[in-house]
């Protein structure tokens, strides 16, 4: 986890951003504080779109199904959420409930023009970094799965055949 409470420049969304365009950026969000149990997203919905960096605190990520709630990721200081909505306005695809009190930068997806305005070299910036987070995200999930292919497959090769 990252030191954001203390200082924003170490968060992974502002890497090699000068102090300009992280208050670009800055001055374009919301500080938003959340106490534990309070849903920030939820799936299903689709607003509000943008990307969420949190500060201090904790969340958790959480998908429905016929099953009940199933926790997927536990996020902290530093970590982003929302970015697939920001390049993406649809439904969520998760809840993201708080679960130690949370204060959060909220950069609304609608902001962003009037970032490429102001301050170009910012959202070029942002655009970057953010692509860069949803990579490591993919490559993670990616990792993951093959991970469970490849469980599955070893348990399917380890039953003898006609079972």
């Amino acid at each position: 986890m990252f030191d954001c409470e203390h200082d924003v420049s170490k968060c992974p969304i502002f890497r090699v951003m000068n102090d300009h365009e992280r208050n670009a950026v800055l001055d374009l969000s919301e500080t938003l504080t959340f106490e534990a149990g309070e849903a920030v997203i939820a799936e299903g919905r689709s607003t509000p779109q943008g990307v969420w960096l949190i500060r201090s605190g904790h969340v958790e990520v959480v998908h429905s199904s016929v099953n009940g709630e199933r926790q997927v990721n536990y996020l902290g200081s530093g970590a982003i959420f929302g970015e697939v909505s920001f390049f993406d306005p649809q439904d969520h695809s998760a809840t993201i409930r708080v679960v130690e009190s949370a204060n959060m930068f909220f950069f609304p997806a609608e902001n962003f023009q009037v970032l490429m305005e102001q301050c170009p070299s910012a959202a070029h910036q942002l655009l970057l970094n953010l692509g860069r987070l949803l990579a490591q995200k993919l490559r993670k999930i990616d990792k993951r799965l093959i991970n469970e292919l490849l469980v599955t497959s070893e348990t399917v090769s380890a039953t003898p055949p006609g079972r």
